[in-house]
């Protein structure tokens, strides 16, 4: 027989039995301070992450060069023809 049945659960059921209960019992609290310094290292390492890469200021100390009206007025134009063309498909 391929799996054979778990003499720690209930055949009907497939809960734990009161003696796999107490077998796990003194474990629980070990279990649990490890579980949570692993998530908290691994989420201390995700927040560095995201934090250390999504700064703002990557292009903070490029110049911005103004523009000429009738240069904005052609690209408001060009943009307003642009979205009439995809609106139409």
């Amino acid at each position: 027989m391929p799996l054979e049945r778990s003499p720690y659960q209930d055949p009907r059921t497939f809960k734990m039995t009161p003696a796999m209960i107490r077998a796990r019992k003194p474990f629980f609290v070990r279990n649990m301070i490890g579980l949570a310094a692993l998530l908290g290292i691994s989420g201390g390492v995700y927040l560095y992450t995201y934090e250390f890469l999504h700064k703002d200021n990557d292009f903070s100390d490029v110049p911005i060069p103004p523009i000429d009206e009738k240069e904005l007025a052609q690209l408001k134009k060009e943009y307003e023809e642009h979205k009439r063309q995809r609106d139409s498909k």
